[in-house]
Formats: structure tokens, sequence, C-alpha cells
């Protein structure tokens, strides 16, 4: 019952929040330095803690809280929704 409240809760919330899409790349390097994979992430976000190049924390639509560490900047793009 706890579970079907809390839905309701955060739909409701779905219409008054800002929504963003998150996309992070990944790029994987070989020993000689070169690109060999880009594996790209997307979330949609409901809100945004924290936001440097190289750490992000924030909360997704489905009320997760993700953190992303890494150790050279990484590529993303943030749209509104």
């Amino acid at each position: 019952m706890k579970k079907f409240f809390r839905k309701i809760k955060i739909f409701i919330l779905w219409f008054f929040e800002k929504h963003q899409s998150l996309s992070v790349h990944y790029n994987k390097y070989n020993k000689e330095g070169e690109i060999i994979d880009v594996l790209v992430r997307k979330f949609e976000v409901r809100k945004f803690y924290k936001k440097t190049p190289k750490y992000m924390k924030f909360k997704t639509m489905s009320g997760k809280k993700v953190e992303i560490r890494t150790n050279s900047p990484m590529d993303y793009v943030v749209e509104d929704l």
C-alpha cells in the first residue's frame, strides 16, 4: 500500500518539476591511447545535487539517487524535456 501512495506522489510531483534528459559518454582507450569504444548512458533527471566535470550527483525520475565519478572530465549533454 505504501508503494502505491509513493507512486501517486511521484506522479503528481512529476507535473510541477523541471525534467531533464542526461546523456553521459564514456570513452574506452587501448594501450596506445586510441579510442576503441564509446559507451552512452541515458538518464531522466528529476533534480541535480552537484554537477562538475568529474563528478555528478542527481536523482532520477524513478526516485533513485545516482553518483558518477570519473578520473578525467566526462562528456555529457543535458536537455530540457
